[in-house]
């Protein structure tokens, strides 16, 4: 029999190979249990193949990816993402204390250089260190600084030159994050650009509508049809070089979308629809129960667990927050925490149930 392939699978990014390295050690750790060999009765000699297999994919991952193959690893990465980020953020304070230390000492022409200037000099450090370290944490680092140089750049030149504040700043800014995101494959650059991308559409609608730009988050129907169109994105393009991008994309949109019904559920005022202020609030109250239900099914249909938890605890906080406003006001304080008390192991039960009707489809279900 030929050697089983020790090469991984072509086209694979870090985090499908760091998966399919955890699912190896998992394995290896499972087939050292005594139970585990008593039931597959594997011989000595199907045991070394599996033994010198597991090894030699674990260190080709390792080797190309830069994978954890320990759980002490996964720790230490952990760690190692806490302090870059960490590290971002205390560097992107430095740079904002250093503006507003020294900025009136500079002449305009030096003031105009540096802002110019330092974007630049940080995307090239992060364009240096992404060719050469395969997890990219200080790349990450770096072009999260760039991110907030480039923003007080374009603060710092309207402050020199007087020019009125508008919304078209977050439209540059939102672009730049999405061009480092798909340029080094940072999904907190993809979060932050695509938050700047939904800012910058809710404010110039408001904007041709003659209000104030700054009013945007005023109306929260505008992130309601925002949340939608960045949740349905990446089912219209396959992301081959980034795979765990839609992800980011269905919980951007998710939470958009939710947090949006939920503040028009308790200040219906904000709403566009000229209907009484507590229908409006009524509407979104039952929208956002059903909305978060269907999210629930959809992702248990799809498999994408992120929006299966989004909806999850949306739905509970919708229930609980409209208990609050029904009942806390003419139901007696013990009543009213018994009653959810009930309604808690209601869903435990409920959601108990699911999962061993889902577990037993999986079980069913051809190989």
């Amino acid at each position: 029999m030929n050697a089983p392939d020790q090469n991984p699978r072509p086209g694979m990014d870090r985090d499908a190979a760091q998966r399919s390295a955890d699912l190896i050690r998992l394995l290896r750790q499972e087939l050292a249990s005594g139970e585990i060999q008593s039931v597959l009765d594997l011989t000595p000699g199907q045991r070394l193949r599996f033994d010198e297999w597991s090894r030699a994919q674990l260190a080709a991952l390792a080797g190309q990816f830069d994978v954890d193959t320990t759980a002490s690893q996964k720790r230490v990465s952990w760690a190692m993402r806490i302090a870059s980020t960490l590290g971002a953020i205390a560097l992107c304070a430095a740079v904002v204390l250093f503006f507003i230390r020294y900025w009136g000492y500079l002449i305009t022409p030096l003031q105009v250089a540096i802002v110019i200037l330092m974007p630049l000099l940080l995307l090239a450090a992060a364009e240096m260190a992404a060719r050469r370290e395969r997890v990219r944490y200080f790349t990450g680092l770096l072009a999260l600084v760039a991110l907030a140089s480039f923003i007080l750049n374009l603060v710092v030149v309207g402050s020199i030159f007087n020019i009125a504040s508008t919304e078209r700043a977050l439209l540059p800014w939102g672009a730049f994050a999405m061009l480092l995101a798909y340029r080094y494959g940072l999904r907190l650059h993809l979060a932050l650009g695509l938050l700047l991308l939904i800012a910058y559409f809710a404010a110039a609608f408001t904007a041709q509508m003659g209000y104030d730009w700054l009013e945007f988050y005023g109306r929260p129907e505008h992130f309601i049809l925002l949340g939608l169109v960045i949740f349905i994105l990446p089912l219209s393009r396959r992301h081959f070089q980034h795979p765990s991008f839609p992800a980011v994309y269905r919980l951007v949109g998710g939470l958009t979308f939710f947090i949006a019904i939920l503040s028009l559920a308790d200040w219906g005022a904000a709403s566009y629809p000229p209907w009484e202020t507590t229908n409006i609030e009524r509407f979104y109250e039952v929208a956002g129960l059903l909305v978060a239900a269907t999210a629930i099914w959809c992702g248990i249909k799809q498999s994408w667990n992120g929006l299966v938890n989004t909806g999850a605890a949306f739905f509970v906080v919708f229930l609980f927050t409209r208990l609050y406003h029904w009942w806390w006001g003419w139901m007696p304080r013990y009543l009213f925490f018994a009653i959810i008390g009930a309604l808690g192991i209601a869903l435990v039960l409920a959601f108990r149930r699911l999962h061993g009707s889902m577990t037993r489809l999986d079980n069913e279900a051809p190989a």
